[in-house]
Protein backbone atom coordinates (compact mmCIF):
# COMPACT_ATOMS: atom_id res chain seq x y z
CA UNK A 1 0.00 0.00 0.00
CA UNK A 2 2.87 2.38 0.61
CA UNK A 3 3.91 2.06 -3.03
CA UNK A 4 0.46 2.69 -4.48
CA UNK A 5 0.50 6.50 -4.38
CA UNK A 6 3.78 6.71 -6.25
CA UNK A 7 2.73 4.23 -8.94
CA UNK A 8 -0.63 5.82 -9.57
CA UNK A 9 0.82 9.30 -9.47
CA UNK A 10 3.29 8.34 -12.17
CA UNK A 11 0.59 6.99 -14.48
CA UNK A 12 -1.53 10.08 -13.83
CA UNK A 13 1.26 12.38 -14.90
CA UNK A 14 1.70 10.47 -18.13
CA UNK A 15 -1.97 10.56 -19.02
CA UNK A 16 -2.51 14.13 -17.92
CA UNK A 17 -0.34 15.55 -20.68
CA UNK A 18 -2.38 13.94 -23.42
CA UNK A 19 -5.77 14.74 -21.94
CA UNK A 20 -5.59 18.39 -20.91
CA UNK A 21 -5.47 20.07 -24.28
CA UNK A 22 -8.24 18.08 -25.97
CA UNK A 23 -10.59 18.20 -23.00
CA UNK A 24 -10.22 21.93 -22.43
CA UNK A 25 -10.61 22.65 -26.12
CA UNK A 26 -13.79 20.55 -26.22
CA UNK A 27 -15.15 22.39 -23.19
CA UNK A 28 -14.53 25.78 -24.74
CA UNK A 29 -16.01 24.94 -28.14
CA UNK A 30 -19.13 22.99 -27.18
CA UNK A 31 -19.67 24.17 -23.60
CA UNK A 32 -19.45 20.69 -22.06
CA UNK A 33 -18.39 20.65 -18.44
CA UNK A 34 -16.13 18.10 -16.86
CA UNK A 35 -19.07 16.73 -14.88
CA UNK A 36 -20.87 15.93 -18.13
CA UNK A 37 -17.83 14.09 -19.47
CA UNK A 38 -17.60 12.11 -16.28
CA UNK A 39 -21.26 11.15 -16.43
CA UNK A 40 -20.84 10.07 -20.04
CA UNK A 41 -18.29 7.42 -18.92
CA UNK A 42 -20.10 4.28 -17.70
CA UNK A 43 -19.43 3.66 -14.06
CA UNK A 44 -17.27 6.76 -13.77
CA UNK A 45 -18.78 7.74 -10.47
CA UNK A 46 -19.22 4.22 -9.15
CA UNK A 47 -17.06 3.91 -6.12
CA UNK A 48 -16.11 7.56 -5.94
CA UNK A 49 -16.16 9.17 -2.58
CA UNK A 50 -19.08 11.62 -2.17
CA UNK A 51 -16.75 14.51 -1.46
CA UNK A 52 -14.97 13.99 -4.76
CA UNK A 53 -18.06 14.88 -6.79
CA UNK A 54 -18.92 17.87 -4.62
CA UNK A 55 -17.87 20.63 -6.99
CA UNK A 56 -20.39 23.18 -5.71
CA UNK A 57 -21.54 24.40 -9.04
CA UNK A 58 -19.88 24.90 -12.37
CA UNK A 59 -16.41 26.33 -12.21
CA UNK A 60 -17.32 28.99 -14.70
CA UNK A 61 -19.45 30.78 -12.16
CA UNK A 62 -18.67 32.46 -8.89
CA UNK A 63 -18.36 29.52 -6.56
CA UNK A 64 -20.41 31.13 -3.79
CA UNK A 65 -23.13 32.69 -5.95
CA UNK A 66 -25.74 31.06 -8.17
CA UNK A 67 -27.17 33.16 -11.04
CA UNK A 68 -30.38 33.70 -9.09
CA UNK A 69 -28.49 34.91 -6.04
CA UNK A 70 -26.31 37.21 -8.14
CA UNK A 71 -29.32 38.93 -9.69
CA UNK A 72 -31.07 39.03 -6.34
CA UNK A 73 -28.02 40.83 -4.95
CA UNK A 74 -28.02 43.29 -7.86
CA UNK A 75 -31.75 43.95 -7.38
CA UNK A 76 -31.38 44.61 -3.66
CA UNK A 77 -28.26 46.74 -4.04
CA UNK A 78 -29.92 48.70 -6.85
CA UNK A 79 -32.97 49.41 -4.73
CA UNK A 80 -30.80 50.47 -1.79
CA UNK A 81 -28.77 52.87 -3.93
CA UNK A 82 -31.97 54.39 -5.35
CA UNK A 83 -33.14 55.42 -1.88
CA UNK A 84 -29.63 56.57 -0.98
CA UNK A 85 -29.47 58.93 -3.93
CA UNK A 86 -33.07 60.09 -3.48
CA UNK A 87 -32.01 62.34 -0.59
CA UNK A 88 -29.29 64.03 -2.65
CA UNK A 89 -31.70 66.53 -4.21
CA UNK A 90 -34.57 66.74 -1.74
CA UNK A 91 -33.95 70.40 -0.90
CA UNK A 92 -33.94 71.71 -4.46
CA UNK A 93 -37.74 71.85 -5.07
CA UNK A 94 -38.28 73.57 -1.72
CA UNK A 95 -35.37 76.03 -1.53
CA UNK A 96 -37.67 79.02 -1.23
CA UNK A 97 -39.70 77.41 1.58
CA UNK A 98 -36.55 76.48 3.53
CA UNK A 99 -35.08 79.96 3.01
CA UNK A 100 -38.28 81.56 4.27
CA UNK A 101 -38.31 79.41 7.42
CA UNK A 102 -34.70 80.22 8.24
CA UNK A 103 -35.03 83.92 7.30
CA UNK A 104 -32.61 83.88 4.34
CA UNK A 105 -32.64 86.49 1.57
CA UNK A 106 -32.63 85.52 -2.12
CA UNK A 107 -28.85 85.90 -2.30
CA UNK A 108 -28.36 83.98 0.94
CA UNK A 109 -30.70 81.28 -0.34
CA UNK A 110 -28.42 80.57 -3.28
CA UNK A 111 -25.23 80.93 -1.25
CA UNK A 112 -26.22 79.00 1.89
CA UNK A 113 -28.70 76.40 0.64
CA UNK A 114 -27.41 75.96 -2.89
CA UNK A 115 -23.71 76.50 -2.21
CA UNK A 116 -22.68 75.81 1.38
CA UNK A 117 -24.98 72.85 1.99
CA UNK A 118 -23.98 71.12 -1.23
CA UNK A 119 -20.33 71.80 -0.56
CA UNK A 120 -20.53 70.36 2.97
CA UNK A 121 -22.46 67.35 1.69
CA UNK A 122 -19.65 66.41 -0.67
CA UNK A 123 -16.70 67.63 1.37
CA UNK A 124 -17.59 65.00 3.96
CA UNK A 125 -18.49 62.42 1.32
CA UNK A 126 -15.21 62.78 -0.57
CA UNK A 127 -12.77 61.73 2.19
CA UNK A 128 -15.30 59.19 3.45
CA UNK A 129 -15.31 57.54 0.03
CA UNK A 130 -11.50 57.17 0.13
CA UNK A 131 -11.55 55.47 3.52
CA UNK A 132 -14.52 53.27 2.62
CA UNK A 133 -13.07 52.41 -0.80
CA UNK A 134 -9.81 51.25 0.79
CA UNK A 135 -11.73 49.16 3.31
CA UNK A 136 -13.77 47.69 0.45
CA UNK A 137 -10.55 46.17 -0.90
CA UNK A 138 -9.64 44.69 2.48
CA UNK A 139 -12.79 43.56 4.28
CA UNK A 140 -16.31 42.16 3.92
CA UNK A 141 -18.09 44.60 1.60
CA UNK A 142 -21.70 43.60 2.27
CA UNK A 143 -21.27 44.18 6.00
CA UNK A 144 -19.42 47.45 5.37
CA UNK A 145 -22.25 48.69 3.14
CA UNK A 146 -24.79 48.18 5.93
CA UNK A 147 -22.63 50.11 8.38
CA UNK A 148 -22.08 52.98 5.94
CA UNK A 149 -25.79 53.32 5.16
CA UNK A 150 -26.79 53.40 8.82
CA UNK A 151 -24.12 56.00 9.65
CA UNK A 152 -25.05 58.21 6.69
CA UNK A 153 -28.81 57.85 6.52
CA UNK A 154 -29.36 58.22 10.26
CA UNK A 155 -28.60 61.96 10.07
CA UNK A 156 -30.78 62.21 6.96
CA UNK A 157 -33.64 60.80 9.02
CA UNK A 158 -32.83 63.34 11.75
CA UNK A 159 -33.39 66.22 9.28
CA UNK A 160 -37.06 66.01 10.20
CA UNK A 161 -36.28 67.51 13.63
CA UNK A 162 -33.80 70.32 12.76
CA UNK A 163 -34.63 73.82 14.01
CA UNK A 164 -31.81 76.00 12.64
CA UNK A 165 -29.78 76.29 9.46
CA UNK A 166 -26.62 75.06 11.18
CA UNK A 167 -28.39 71.95 12.45
CA UNK A 168 -29.46 71.34 8.85
CA UNK A 169 -25.86 71.95 7.78
CA UNK A 170 -24.60 69.33 10.25
CA UNK A 171 -27.00 66.53 9.33
CA UNK A 172 -26.62 67.12 5.57
CA UNK A 173 -22.84 66.95 5.95
CA UNK A 174 -23.01 63.56 7.67
CA UNK A 175 -25.43 62.25 5.05
CA UNK A 176 -22.60 62.65 2.54
CA UNK A 177 -20.93 59.61 4.13
CA UNK A 178 -23.59 57.28 2.75
CA UNK A 179 -23.71 58.81 -0.72
CA UNK A 180 -19.93 59.08 -0.98
CA UNK A 181 -19.20 55.63 0.41
CA UNK A 182 -21.81 53.51 -1.31
CA UNK A 183 -20.49 53.80 -4.88
CA UNK A 184 -17.08 52.13 -4.31
CA UNK A 185 -18.79 49.33 -2.38
CA UNK A 186 -21.58 48.72 -4.88
CA UNK A 187 -19.32 48.54 -7.92
CA UNK A 188 -16.64 46.50 -6.16
CA UNK A 189 -19.28 43.93 -5.20
CA UNK A 190 -20.89 43.82 -8.64
CA UNK A 191 -17.52 43.64 -10.38
CA UNK A 192 -16.98 40.29 -8.63
CA UNK A 193 -20.49 39.04 -9.42
CA UNK A 194 -20.28 39.31 -13.22
CA UNK A 195 -17.61 38.85 -15.93
CA UNK A 196 -16.19 41.61 -18.09
CA UNK A 197 -18.63 41.00 -20.94
CA UNK A 198 -21.63 41.77 -18.68
CA UNK A 199 -20.40 44.56 -16.41
CA UNK A 200 -21.88 47.43 -18.40
CA UNK A 201 -25.28 45.77 -17.99
CA UNK A 202 -24.84 45.66 -14.22
CA UNK A 203 -23.45 49.20 -14.18
CA UNK A 204 -26.61 50.20 -16.03
CA UNK A 205 -28.79 48.90 -13.20
CA UNK A 206 -26.82 50.78 -10.58
CA UNK A 207 -26.63 53.97 -12.64
CA UNK A 208 -30.35 53.84 -13.37
CA UNK A 209 -30.90 53.49 -9.64
CA UNK A 210 -28.99 56.69 -8.93
CA UNK A 211 -30.80 58.62 -11.66
CA UNK A 212 -34.17 57.17 -10.69
CA UNK A 213 -33.43 57.92 -7.06
CA UNK A 214 -32.63 61.55 -7.81
CA UNK A 215 -35.70 61.88 -10.05
CA UNK A 216 -37.88 60.09 -7.51
CA UNK A 217 -36.58 62.35 -4.78
CA UNK A 218 -37.38 65.36 -6.95
CA UNK A 219 -40.93 64.18 -7.51
CA UNK A 220 -41.47 63.32 -3.86
CA UNK A 221 -40.01 66.58 -2.55
CA UNK A 222 -41.84 68.64 -5.16
CA UNK A 223 -45.21 67.07 -4.35
CA UNK A 224 -44.97 66.09 -0.68
CA UNK A 225 -43.01 69.19 0.36
CA UNK A 226 -45.60 71.88 -0.52
CA UNK A 227 -48.40 69.79 1.03
CA UNK A 228 -46.79 68.39 4.21
CA UNK A 229 -43.64 70.45 4.69
CA UNK A 230 -40.12 70.16 3.32
CA UNK A 231 -38.89 67.86 6.15
CA UNK A 232 -41.07 64.80 5.50
CA UNK A 233 -39.33 63.76 2.23
CA UNK A 234 -36.13 63.14 4.19
CA UNK A 235 -37.89 60.56 6.35
CA UNK A 236 -39.49 58.89 3.33
CA UNK A 237 -36.04 58.56 1.74
CA UNK A 238 -33.85 57.56 4.70
CA UNK A 239 -36.03 54.97 6.44
CA UNK A 240 -36.32 52.57 3.43
CA UNK A 241 -32.59 52.93 2.70
CA UNK A 242 -31.68 51.82 6.23
CA UNK A 243 -34.13 48.92 6.10
CA UNK A 244 -32.86 47.70 2.73
CA UNK A 245 -29.24 47.90 3.86
CA UNK A 246 -30.04 45.65 6.84
CA UNK A 247 -31.88 43.20 4.57
CA UNK A 248 -28.84 43.15 2.25
CA UNK A 249 -26.56 42.40 5.18
CA UNK A 250 -28.64 39.41 6.26
CA UNK A 251 -29.44 37.92 2.82
CA UNK A 252 -26.65 38.85 0.35
CA UNK A 253 -23.49 36.72 0.32
CA UNK A 254 -20.09 38.34 0.02
CA UNK A 255 -18.85 37.42 -3.49
CA UNK A 256 -15.47 35.79 -4.08
CA UNK A 257 -13.04 38.57 -4.93
CA UNK A 258 -11.77 38.10 -8.47
CA UNK A 259 -14.02 35.08 -8.93
CA UNK A 260 -15.30 36.23 -12.34
CA UNK A 261 -11.97 37.14 -13.92
CA UNK A 262 -11.06 35.22 -17.07
CA UNK A 263 -7.80 33.86 -15.65
CA UNK A 264 -9.54 32.69 -12.47
CA UNK A 265 -12.34 30.99 -14.40
CA UNK A 266 -9.83 29.26 -16.66
CA UNK A 267 -7.81 27.99 -13.69
CA UNK A 268 -10.97 26.71 -11.99
CA UNK A 269 -11.96 24.85 -15.12
CA UNK A 270 -8.51 23.33 -15.37
CA UNK A 271 -8.52 22.24 -11.73
CA UNK A 272 -11.99 20.80 -12.06
CA UNK A 273 -10.91 18.70 -15.01
CA UNK A 274 -7.82 17.48 -13.19
CA UNK A 275 -9.91 16.62 -10.14
CA UNK A 276 -12.26 14.52 -12.26
CA UNK A 277 -9.28 12.81 -13.84
CA UNK A 278 -8.13 11.75 -10.39
CA UNK A 279 -11.49 10.03 -9.84
CA UNK A 280 -11.01 7.85 -12.94
CA UNK A 281 -7.43 7.01 -12.00
CA UNK A 282 -8.45 6.15 -8.46
CA UNK A 283 -11.10 3.78 -9.80
CA UNK A 284 -8.45 2.06 -11.89
CA UNK A 285 -6.26 1.70 -8.83
CA UNK A 286 -9.14 0.25 -6.82
CA UNK A 287 -9.96 -2.24 -9.59
CA UNK A 288 -6.34 -3.32 -9.77
CA UNK A 289 -6.12 -3.76 -6.02
CA UNK A 290 -9.35 -5.78 -5.95
CA UNK A 291 -8.17 -7.96 -8.84
CA UNK A 292 -5.11 -9.00 -6.82
CA UNK A 293 -7.44 -10.13 -4.06
CA UNK A 294 -6.89 -10.38 -0.34
CA UNK A 295 -7.65 -12.84 2.36
CA UNK A 296 -9.78 -10.26 4.14
CA UNK A 297 -11.33 -8.03 1.47
CA UNK A 298 -11.90 -4.47 2.65
CA UNK A 299 -15.33 -3.36 3.79
CA UNK A 300 -17.19 -1.44 1.05
CA UNK A 301 -19.78 1.30 1.26
CA UNK A 302 -22.66 1.71 -1.16
CA UNK A 303 -23.05 5.19 -2.65
CA UNK A 304 -26.04 6.95 -4.16
CA UNK A 305 -26.38 5.81 -7.78
CA UNK A 306 -25.41 2.22 -7.04
CA UNK A 307 -21.62 2.51 -6.88
CA UNK A 308 -19.44 1.24 -4.07
CA UNK A 309 -16.09 2.26 -2.64
CA UNK A 310 -13.80 0.85 0.04
CA UNK A 311 -14.95 2.50 3.23
CA UNK A 312 -11.55 3.90 4.21
CA UNK A 313 -10.06 4.42 0.76
CA UNK A 314 -9.22 7.79 -0.78
CA UNK A 315 -7.37 8.95 -3.89
CA UNK A 316 -4.53 6.61 -4.83
CA UNK A 317 -5.86 3.94 -2.45
CA UNK A 318 -4.38 5.54 0.68
CA UNK A 319 -6.17 5.54 4.01
CA UNK A 320 -8.74 8.35 4.14
CA UNK A 321 -7.76 11.34 6.26
CA UNK A 322 -11.16 12.14 7.73
CA UNK A 323 -9.84 15.14 9.60
CA UNK A 324 -9.07 17.08 6.37
CA UNK A 325 -11.78 16.61 3.75
CA UNK A 326 -10.71 17.37 0.19
CA UNK A 327 -11.54 20.70 -1.36
CA UNK A 328 -13.92 21.19 -4.24
CA UNK A 329 -11.04 20.88 -6.68
CA UNK A 330 -9.55 17.71 -5.23
CA UNK A 331 -6.89 19.60 -3.24
CA UNK A 332 -6.79 19.82 0.50
CA UNK A 333 -7.57 23.27 1.81
CA UNK A 334 -4.65 25.22 3.21
CA UNK A 335 -6.94 27.53 5.18
CA UNK A 336 -8.86 25.01 7.21
CA UNK A 337 -12.52 24.23 6.79
CA UNK A 338 -13.95 25.10 3.41
CA UNK A 339 -17.30 26.84 3.10
CA UNK A 340 -19.52 27.20 0.06
CA UNK A 341 -20.69 30.66 1.03
CA UNK A 342 -19.07 33.81 2.31
CA UNK A 343 -17.26 33.40 5.56
CA UNK A 344 -18.46 35.59 8.40
CA UNK A 345 -14.97 36.98 8.89
CA UNK A 346 -12.73 38.66 6.31
CA UNK A 347 -10.70 35.57 5.36
CA UNK A 348 -11.19 34.54 1.70
CA UNK A 349 -13.07 31.25 1.28
CA UNK A 350 -10.79 28.24 1.00
CA UNK A 351 -11.71 27.58 -2.63
CA UNK A 352 -10.80 31.13 -3.68
CA UNK A 353 -7.99 31.14 -6.24
CA UNK A 354 -7.47 34.90 -6.21
CA UNK A 355 -6.32 36.18 -2.83
CA UNK A 356 -4.41 39.32 -3.83
CA UNK A 357 -4.86 42.39 -1.63
CA UNK A 358 -4.22 46.04 -2.21
CA UNK A 359 -1.01 47.72 -1.11
CA UNK A 360 0.67 51.06 -1.72
CA UNK A 361 2.66 49.74 -4.67
CA UNK A 362 -0.44 48.50 -6.48
CA UNK A 363 -2.32 51.70 -5.71
CA UNK A 364 0.47 53.83 -7.13
CA UNK A 365 0.62 51.56 -10.20
CA UNK A 366 -3.11 51.97 -10.86
CA UNK A 367 -3.06 55.72 -10.36
CA UNK A 368 -0.58 55.91 -13.25
CA UNK A 369 -2.76 53.90 -15.64
CA UNK A 370 -3.73 56.34 -18.45
CA UNK A 371 -7.36 55.22 -18.62
CA UNK A 372 -7.76 55.80 -14.88
CA UNK A 373 -6.27 59.28 -15.16
CA UNK A 374 -8.56 60.17 -18.07
CA UNK A 375 -11.66 58.89 -16.28
CA UNK A 376 -10.78 60.83 -13.15
CA UNK A 377 -9.98 63.99 -15.10
CA UNK A 378 -13.21 64.00 -17.10
CA UNK A 379 -15.20 63.87 -13.88
CA UNK A 380 -14.26 67.41 -12.83
CA UNK A 381 -15.97 69.31 -15.68
CA UNK A 382 -18.47 66.52 -16.32
CA UNK A 383 -20.15 66.62 -12.92
CA UNK A 384 -20.53 70.41 -12.60
CA UNK A 385 -23.68 70.54 -14.79
CA UNK A 386 -25.24 67.77 -12.67
CA UNK A 387 -24.55 69.77 -9.53
CA UNK A 388 -26.11 72.86 -11.06
CA UNK A 389 -29.21 70.93 -12.10
CA UNK A 390 -29.63 69.34 -8.68
CA UNK A 391 -29.12 72.51 -6.69
CA UNK A 392 -30.59 75.34 -8.76
CA UNK A 393 -32.52 74.47 -11.88
CA UNK A 394 -36.00 74.01 -10.39
CA UNK A 395 -35.74 77.29 -8.54
CA UNK A 396 -34.33 78.99 -11.66
CA UNK A 397 -37.35 77.91 -13.70
CA UNK A 398 -39.63 79.04 -10.88
CA UNK A 399 -38.12 82.47 -10.18
CA UNK A 400 -36.49 83.53 -13.46
CA UNK A 401 -38.80 81.82 -15.95
CA UNK A 402 -42.09 82.19 -14.07
CA UNK A 403 -42.97 78.50 -13.81
CA UNK A 404 -44.54 77.03 -10.70
CA UNK A 405 -42.51 74.75 -8.45
CA UNK A 406 -44.51 71.80 -9.76
CA UNK A 407 -43.84 72.77 -13.39
CA UNK A 408 -40.14 73.25 -12.71
CA UNK A 409 -40.06 69.91 -10.94
CA UNK A 410 -41.73 68.28 -13.95
CA UNK A 411 -39.02 69.64 -16.26
CA UNK A 412 -36.22 68.29 -14.08
CA UNK A 413 -38.12 65.02 -13.68
CA UNK A 414 -38.26 64.69 -17.47
CA UNK A 415 -34.51 65.23 -17.50
CA UNK A 416 -34.24 62.38 -14.99
CA UNK A 417 -36.50 60.14 -17.05
CA UNK A 418 -34.42 60.90 -20.11
CA UNK A 419 -31.35 59.97 -18.09
CA UNK A 420 -32.95 56.62 -17.28
CA UNK A 421 -33.60 55.99 -20.98
CA UNK A 422 -30.08 57.09 -21.90
CA UNK A 423 -28.53 54.94 -19.20
CA UNK A 424 -30.42 51.79 -20.20
CA UNK A 425 -29.99 52.22 -23.95
CA UNK A 426 -26.43 53.50 -23.60
CA UNK A 427 -25.39 50.73 -21.22
CA UNK A 428 -26.88 47.92 -23.31
CA UNK A 429 -25.62 49.34 -26.60
CA UNK A 430 -22.23 50.19 -25.10
CA UNK A 431 -21.74 46.65 -23.79
CA UNK A 432 -22.62 45.18 -27.17
CA UNK A 433 -20.15 47.51 -28.85
CA UNK A 434 -17.52 46.59 -26.25
CA UNK A 435 -18.08 42.87 -26.90
CA UNK A 436 -17.89 43.26 -30.69
CA UNK A 437 -16.20 40.08 -31.98
CA UNK A 438 -14.60 41.88 -34.91
CA UNK A 439 -12.48 43.97 -32.52
CA UNK A 440 -12.20 47.69 -31.88
CA UNK A 441 -15.14 47.64 -29.49
CA UNK A 442 -13.32 49.27 -26.60
CA UNK A 443 -12.22 52.26 -28.68
CA UNK A 444 -15.72 52.61 -30.10
CA UNK A 445 -17.14 52.83 -26.58
CA UNK A 446 -14.76 55.72 -25.87
CA UNK A 447 -16.00 57.53 -28.99
CA UNK A 448 -19.61 56.88 -27.99
CA UNK A 449 -19.07 58.37 -24.54
CA UNK A 450 -17.23 61.46 -25.73
CA UNK A 451 -19.68 62.31 -28.51
CA UNK A 452 -22.91 61.90 -26.54
CA UNK A 453 -21.55 63.82 -23.54
CA UNK A 454 -20.61 66.85 -25.65
CA UNK A 455 -23.94 66.83 -27.48
CA UNK A 456 -25.84 66.69 -24.19
CA UNK A 457 -24.91 70.26 -23.36
CA UNK A 458 -26.78 71.76 -26.32
CA UNK A 459 -30.41 71.15 -25.19
CA UNK A 460 -29.66 72.65 -21.77
CA UNK A 461 -28.10 75.74 -23.33
CA UNK A 462 -31.43 76.16 -25.14
CA UNK A 463 -33.46 75.67 -21.93
CA UNK A 464 -31.37 78.21 -20.01
CA UNK A 465 -31.37 80.99 -22.60
CA UNK A 466 -34.75 81.06 -24.37
CA UNK A 467 -37.53 83.16 -22.91
CA UNK A 468 -40.54 81.17 -24.19
CA UNK A 469 -40.95 77.43 -24.12
CA UNK A 470 -43.89 77.08 -26.51
CA UNK A 471 -47.40 75.80 -25.79
CA UNK A 472 -47.53 73.92 -22.52
CA UNK A 473 -43.74 74.37 -22.16
CA UNK A 474 -43.31 71.61 -24.75
CA UNK A 475 -39.92 72.86 -25.97
CA UNK A 476 -38.58 72.86 -22.42
CA UNK A 477 -39.83 69.33 -21.85
CA UNK A 478 -38.26 68.03 -25.06
CA UNK A 479 -34.98 69.81 -24.35
CA UNK A 480 -34.74 68.43 -20.81
CA UNK A 481 -35.61 64.89 -21.88
CA UNK A 482 -33.12 64.93 -24.78
CA UNK A 483 -30.37 66.35 -22.58
CA UNK A 484 -31.01 63.59 -20.07
CA UNK A 485 -30.76 60.87 -22.74
CA UNK A 486 -27.49 62.16 -24.21
CA UNK A 487 -25.62 62.92 -21.01
CA UNK A 488 -26.54 59.57 -19.41
CA UNK A 489 -24.91 57.32 -22.01
CA UNK A 490 -21.48 57.80 -20.42
CA UNK A 491 -21.98 56.86 -16.72
CA UNK A 492 -22.68 53.10 -17.08
CA UNK A 493 -19.99 52.67 -19.72
CA UNK A 494 -17.28 54.67 -17.99
CA UNK A 495 -17.89 52.75 -14.76
CA UNK A 496 -17.68 49.43 -16.60
CA UNK A 497 -14.40 50.58 -18.16
CA UNK A 498 -13.13 51.55 -14.70
CA UNK A 499 -13.90 48.02 -13.49
CA UNK A 500 -12.17 46.43 -16.46
CA UNK A 501 -8.91 48.40 -16.33
CA UNK A 502 -8.35 47.66 -12.62
CA UNK A 503 -7.62 44.30 -10.91
CA UNK A 504 -10.25 43.21 -8.35
CA UNK A 505 -8.25 44.12 -5.24
CA UNK A 506 -7.91 47.77 -6.37
CA UNK A 507 -11.44 48.50 -7.59
CA UNK A 508 -12.86 49.76 -4.33
CA UNK A 509 -10.06 52.28 -3.92
CA UNK A 510 -10.12 53.40 -7.55
CA UNK A 511 -13.89 53.89 -7.39
CA UNK A 512 -13.29 55.89 -4.23
CA UNK A 513 -11.04 58.25 -6.20
CA UNK A 514 -13.68 58.35 -8.92
CA UNK A 515 -16.33 59.19 -6.33
CA UNK A 516 -14.11 61.84 -4.80
CA UNK A 517 -13.69 63.58 -8.13
CA UNK A 518 -17.43 63.19 -8.66
CA UNK A 519 -18.05 64.78 -5.27
CA UNK A 520 -15.68 67.64 -5.99
CA UNK A 521 -17.60 68.39 -9.18
CA UNK A 522 -21.05 68.01 -7.68
CA UNK A 523 -20.20 69.71 -4.39
CA UNK A 524 -17.65 72.23 -5.52
CA UNK A 525 -19.55 72.92 -8.74
CA UNK A 526 -22.61 74.47 -7.06
CA UNK A 527 -20.29 76.46 -4.80
CA UNK A 528 -18.43 77.81 -7.84
CA UNK A 529 -21.72 78.50 -9.58
CA UNK A 530 -22.94 80.30 -6.45
CA UNK A 531 -19.91 82.59 -6.68
CA UNK A 532 -20.52 83.16 -10.39
CA UNK A 533 -24.16 83.98 -9.65
CA UNK A 534 -23.05 86.70 -7.25
CA UNK A 535 -20.74 88.16 -9.93
CA UNK A 536 -22.68 87.66 -13.18
CA UNK A 537 -26.18 86.45 -12.39
CA UNK A 538 -27.80 83.05 -12.80
CA UNK A 539 -27.99 82.84 -16.60
CA UNK A 540 -24.28 83.38 -17.23
CA UNK A 541 -23.32 81.12 -14.35
CA UNK A 542 -25.50 78.29 -15.62
CA UNK A 543 -24.14 78.58 -19.16
CA UNK A 544 -20.61 78.24 -17.83
CA UNK A 545 -21.61 75.20 -15.82
CA UNK A 546 -23.27 73.44 -18.77
CA UNK A 547 -20.22 74.00 -20.98
CA UNK A 548 -18.43 71.53 -18.71
CA UNK A 549 -19.94 68.70 -20.75
CA UNK A 550 -18.16 69.95 -23.88
CA UNK A 551 -14.79 69.71 -22.14
CA UNK A 552 -15.72 66.37 -20.58
CA UNK A 553 -16.55 64.91 -24.00
CA UNK A 554 -13.22 66.01 -25.43
CA UNK A 555 -11.33 64.36 -22.55
CA UNK A 556 -13.24 61.10 -22.96
CA UNK A 557 -12.19 60.85 -26.60
CA UNK A 558 -8.59 60.52 -25.39
CA UNK A 559 -9.50 57.06 -24.05
CA UNK A 560 -9.31 55.69 -27.60
CA UNK A 561 -5.50 55.70 -27.39
CA UNK A 562 -5.19 53.75 -24.13
CA UNK A 563 -8.22 51.60 -23.30
CA UNK A 564 -7.13 48.43 -25.15
CA UNK A 565 -3.68 48.32 -23.56
CA UNK A 566 -4.99 49.15 -20.09
CA UNK A 567 -7.62 46.39 -20.12
CA UNK A 568 -4.99 43.91 -21.27
CA UNK A 569 -2.61 45.10 -18.55
CA UNK A 570 -5.25 44.46 -15.86
CA UNK A 571 -5.94 40.98 -17.23
CA UNK A 572 -2.22 40.18 -17.18
CA UNK A 573 -1.96 41.31 -13.55
CA UNK A 574 -4.80 38.97 -12.57
CA UNK A 575 -3.27 36.09 -14.57
CA UNK A 576 0.08 36.59 -12.82
CA UNK A 577 -1.58 36.41 -9.39
CA UNK A 578 -3.48 33.27 -10.38
CA UNK A 579 -0.32 31.65 -11.75
CA UNK A 580 1.53 32.35 -8.51
CA UNK A 581 -1.36 30.92 -6.48
CA UNK A 582 -1.48 27.82 -8.69
CA UNK A 583 2.24 27.31 -8.25
CA UNK A 584 1.90 27.54 -4.47
CA UNK A 585 -1.08 25.17 -4.44
CA UNK A 586 0.77 22.73 -6.66
CA UNK A 587 3.71 22.70 -4.25
CA UNK A 588 1.41 22.09 -1.29
CA UNK A 589 -0.31 19.27 -3.13
CA UNK A 590 2.98 17.60 -4.01
CA UNK A 591 3.98 17.72 -0.34
CA UNK A 592 0.71 16.02 0.64
CA UNK A 593 1.20 13.28 -1.94
CA UNK A 594 4.74 12.63 -0.72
Amino acid sequence: MEMTPAVVNHSRSASQVSLLGDAEEADLTRGTTGDERLRETPGATDGAHPDDNDTHGDATTNSSQTPDRRWYAVFLLTLTSAFLYADQNLLSPNLSAVAEEFGLSDTEKDLYLGGYLQLAFFLVGAPASLVIGYLADKTNRVRLLAVVVVIGEGPCLATFWVKTFWQLFAVRSLTGIAVGGCLPLLFSICGDLFPQKERAYVATFLTVATGAGIAGGQIMAGTVGPAYGWRLPFVLSAAPAILLALVSYTTVHEPERGGMEHAVLAEKKKRKFLSEGEVSIRLSAISTTNAIGTENPPRRETLAGGGTVPAETTSYGAARDTTHPPSSFGFRSRRGKRGTHATPDDTPPAEALYTATIDSKKLWRQLRVPSNLIILLQGLPGTVPWGMLNAYFVDYLHVQKGLSVEEGTLAVTLFGLGAVVGTVCGGVFGQRVYNRPSGGGKKSVAVLMGTTTALGSLPLVFAINVSKYGPGDAYLHVACFLAGVLCAVTPPNVRAVLLNVNPPETRGTMFAFYTQVDDVGKGGGPAVVAGLIVLYGRKVAFNIAVSGWLLCGAILLALTKHIDKDVERAEQAVAAEVENAARRDGGDRDEEIL
